[in-house]
């Protein structure tokens, strides 16, 4: 089973462009070939590092969404590559990648809405809406992903922030602006 942090954002910016934001932030990824023209698959672009795999593919299918005021544009996947089994001193470079590369993504996009959700469950990590950023406080207690005492992913947050309550966000059907009555 894989591990996956899903970032998604509400920005005009291509999925190339994303690439080349995460890329030339300096933090270990490589841009990998594009996939497209796959029947019954999404066009998606790519990026690694050894610790991470990253694919950006455009958000399209707005039947299901969180109602967080964030209605996005562009889904980028942080996987774990889970380097850590071969080379246990990376243990958090899947995560500090992860946290690195939506603050890559954040700073260039200034205006984009965004959200953060963890684990492939829906947990929501960071909401940014009119240029606000919060990070989730449930997830900044003792154990949980922002722990500064056990991880110190906060640190990597340089942007101005808040911690407060944030989600579980309800899940339902949301109509696209440009299909709106």
């Amino acid at each position: 089973m894989s591990i996956n942090h899903e970032f998604y954002m509400d920005t005009a910016a291509t999925r190339h462009e994303l690439r080349d934001v995460l890329v030339r932030a300096g933090i270990g990824f490589e841009a990998r070939p594009d996939m497209t023209g796959r029947e019954h698959w999404p066009d998606l672009s790519r990026a690694s590092s050894p610790a991470t795999a990253v694919t950006i593919l455009d958000e399209r299918d707005h039947s299901w969404m969180p109602g967080n005021g964030v209605l996005p544009t562009r889904r980028i996947s942080f996987h774990d590559r889970r380097l850590y089994l071969d080379d246990p001193n990376t243990p958090l470079d899947f995560d500090e990648q992860t946290v690195q590369g939506v603050m890559a993504l954040l700073h260039t996009f200034p205006d984009a809405g965004a959200y953060l959700e963890g684990w492939d469950a829906q947990v929501p990590l960071l909401l940014r809406r009119g240029r606000r950023l919060v990070l989730s406080e449930q997830q900044a207690q003792p154990g949980e992903f922002w722990d500064p005492g056990r991880r110190n992913l906060q640190a990597l947050v340089d942007l101005p922030h808040v911690v407060e309550p944030l989600g579980p966000w309800e899940y339902g059907p949301v109509k696209a602006p440009a299909a709106a009555e």
